[in-house]
């Protein structure tokens, strides 16, 4: 029922073939190198911008044996180790694979990261996980309520006697959608109420079997750019109202401006906002995260994330501890300490090549608001 058309793949290829060729070349070498251990960072759907990302951070991490040194043109990354970028359904399934073994680290929205440590919400019946430990704030993302420019929503109280999408089980998406229907007392027929992929959800509302889906994703998200590209669909501005209650319930979400211009047709939007965060297992060498974050913030991961990703100038030293839900990893903690970023003084070298802090402001294109 719900399948890719050869527009949508069309749409998504280039970036999966190069994200891919990067999976395919690390596999590759791992053939010739048995002893290199593989460091695996679970992301998200091969559309979105977790899995893109994740190729990039885990090729600038990785350096196999027999690779040329950095300062030699060759990997700035940590000595003998190979990183991929898995596919997955989002923060749920990485923050369970980090936690049972199956993953080394992962993405995972704030929101996703709290619920886990409080077994709260998506993982009352599972209980508390504690054994998660915080590498890096990545990116804030935004919660995206895509609407059919023919389905007559103007509010959340609309959606009652829609057809909606919440994203696929084990997705971001789908808990943080769950929790503002719950939270502003929206209650959807489960009949009406599917768990669409992202792809399966762009075909749907291109088709007219549904009538919005929410999609949580640093902008721009380009499933949404895909849509409002066709001026097919639009995007629902929350109230003030519905930011504040789930900002005074849950102060990991924020307001934040999508503005006019980043999707085609779509005026100036408000939005949740909560940011992106990268984790690993508690039990995690002490010496290998500390390699992994100083290989995070070396400044040819900066260059690599500013040139391979649209969202990869968000990712700065200087918000690197914004908002970090679990404790730092002592790895990572060591690292931070060491640079002087943990402490009352921030002491920057600039001429030091092992990392990069870029100063810039966030730009405009994700403009937070102050509640």
């Amino acid at each position: 029922m719900f399948t890719t058309s050869s527009v949508f793949r069309t749409l998504v290829k280039k970036p999966f073939f190069i994200i891919a060729s990067l999976i395919v070349f690390g596999f590759s070498g791992a053939l010739f190198a048995q002893d290199t251990p593989i460091f695996r960072i679970g992301t998200g759907a091969t559309i979105g911008n977790y899995f893109p990302i994740g190729g990039i951070i885990a090729s600038s991490i990785s350096k196999p044996v027999g690779s040329r040194d950095c300062n030699k043109g060759g990997s700035c990354g940590v000595d003998g180790l190979l990183s991929v970028s898995v596919s997955t359904q989002g923060s749920v399934e990485n923050i369970l694979g980090i936690a049972n073994g199956t993953l080394e680290g992962g993405f995972a929205q704030a929101d996703v990261v709290y619920w886990a440590l409080r077994g709260e919400h998506i993982f009352r019946t599972r209980g508390a996980i504690g054994n998660l430990r915080s590498v890096a704030n990545l990116y804030p993302e935004a919660m995206h309520l895509v609407v059919s420019f023919h389905s007559g929503i103007r509010t959340l109280e609309d959606l009652v006697g829609k057809k909606i999408s919440i994203g696929p089980e084990g997705s971001g998406s789908n808990a943080g959608a769950q929790l503002v229907l719950e939270t502003r007392n929206i209650r959807i027929p489960n009949k009406n109420m599917l768990t669409l992929s992202n792809s399966e959800a762009y075909e749907a509302i291109l088709n007219g079997e549904i009538d919005a889906f929410f999609a949580i994703a640093g902008t721009p998200a380009r499933l949404v750019t895909a849509l409002t590209d066709q001026h097919k669909v639009s995007l629902l501005s929350l109230s003030q109202a519905d930011v504040d209650v789930l900002h005074d319930i849950y102060p990991f979400f924020t307001g934040g401006t999508i503005p006019v211009g980043t999707y085609n047709t779509v005026p100036d939007t408000l939005a949740l906002m909560v940011p992106a965060q990268f984790l690993v297992r508690d039990d995690m060498d002490e010496k290998l995260i500390y390699g992994i974050t100083k290989a995070l913030w070396h400044k040819t991961t900066a260059q690599n994330l500013a040139k391979g990703h649209t969202l990869g100038r968000f990712i700065k030293l200087d918000t690197a501890l914004d908002g970090l839900i679990m404790p730092l990893h002592p790895g990572a903690e060591r690292f931070y300490r060491e640079i002087g970023l943990i402490g009352d003084h921030v002491i920057i070298d600039e001429d030091d090549e092992s990392y990069e802090m870029p100063l810039e402001s966030i730009p405009e294109s994700i403009s937070q608001n102050s509640l």
